[in-house]
């Protein structure tokens, strides 16, 4: 692409840069200080705010296609809570159950020993009150380990009871506030609807306002370029759209015929600012 040569630097310094009158200095553009940018025009002020609206209703729908994934992220979330709170529940449920049954065993193995003390006395033959000795032997060693594991089991309820304190603490406060998120969620996803129908109002009444040629030239350029800015400014003679440099043609299009003009590299609509 050219570089921009001499004429069209004395363009540009000219435009933004008037000789005053008492600096002694020609003016080399006479009629160009006192005219008007196009983007000082109705026409392309109108088509800016059209381009805004667009980007706008492009922004929220961007967002509302993101909310189902966030929405379930948070819902997940939630759900490892509520599992925490349930998996301490049901390992105290579990704990009490085997210490209840535990307490059952040693109360029915306590009977037997009774009832087997209680023969002994009945007994006359001495290898008969030594079969039951060693019962009532292997029935007390069989209490014993009840007796034991119940113990350890006790330790371990008062820790499961402590640990599900907690956890119905922190985490219902965690699935609480993960719950407040989904409904901000909603709410956002409802202002997001509205916001688009609005904004879709708006340019419907636009297009009945717009100038035919800043319309059908703004179409084309939503056809061609693939996202948004369709608009852009001009930059260092840079499209800021596609980061790349536009012609001298261009530039002149924009300065000095004040019509509508395109970047010759992404086809971007392009201005010049103050």
């Amino acid at each position: 692409m050219e570089p921009l040569n001499m004429g069209m630097f004395a363009l540009l310094s000219c435009l933004r840069q008037p000789a005053s009158p008492s600096s002694g200095v020609p003016n080399l553009f006479p009629s160009l200080h006192k005219v008007h940018m196009l983007r000082d025009q109705p026409e392309f002020q109108a088509l800016l705010l059209l381009h805004g609206r667009d980007r706008r209703i492009i922004g929220s729908e961007t967002e509302l296609g993101c909310l189902p994934d966030a929405r379930k992220a948070i819902q997940a979330k939630i759900d490892l809570e509520r599992d925490t709170i349930a998996a301490t529940q049901t390992e105290l449920r579990e704990l009490e159950t085997r210490s209840n049954f535990l307490g059952n065993e040693i109360a029915t193995v306590e009977a037997k020993i009774a009832q087997q003390k209680t023969k002994q006395l009945a007994v006359k033959r001495n290898e008969e009150y030594q079969a039951l000795e060693k019962e009532i032997a292997n029935l007390q060693e069989k209490m014993s380990g009840h007796e034991d594991e119940q113990l350890e089991i006790l330790v371990k309820i008062d820790d499961s009871r402590e640990t599900m304190v907690l956890a119905e603490g922190k985490h219902a406060e965690r699935a609480a506030s993960l719950e407040h998120q989904l409904a901000e969620l909603d709410e956002r996803e409802k202002f997001l609807h509205d916001e688009i129908t609005g904004l879709k109002e708006e340019i419907k009444d636009a297009y009945v306002e717009m100038d035919s040629v800043f319309l059908s030239g703004y179409e084309r350029v939503k056809k061609v370029v693939r996202r948004p800015p369709y608009v852009v400014p001009v930059e260092d003679q840079k499209c800021s759209g596609c980061n790349l440099r536009v012609s001298n043609d261009v530039v002149s299009s924009i300065l000095v015929e004040k019509k509508l003009t395109h970047c010759d590299q992404c086809g971007r609509i392009v201005y010049v600012e103050r």
